[in-house]
């Protein structure tokens, strides 16, 4: 009970998902039980691992991820980071 309010009571964090559907294993980024706080996913239609690793996106693509990264805003979380270390570049 006390892990669950801590939880409760800690920032969360927002990740930005490639479009790609996998089952992720604990331990993974896109594995909720990963971590010991709140985490809010949201995936950017259209993008793709091969486009991120390109560093180019399509505009509509591009709208898509600005639009992901208002909506996690919109959720509260204190940082907002992607699943796919291409998206860093």
């Amino acid at each position: 009970i006390k892990k669950n309010l801590i939880k409760q009571q800690a920032p969360s964090l927002g990740v930005v998902r490639l479009d790609y559907n996998y089952p992720p294993s604990a331990g993974d980024i896109d594995h909720p039980g990963s971590y010991d706080y709140d985490v809010i996913f949201r995936c950017v239609p259209g993008l793709t691992f091969e486009m991120a690793q390109r560093g180019k996106m399509t505009r509509e693509v591009q709208k898509e991820f600005e639009t992901a990264i208002m909506w996690l805003e919109a959720k509260g979380v204190a940082g907002i980071t992607g699943d796919c270390g291409f998206m860093m570049a």
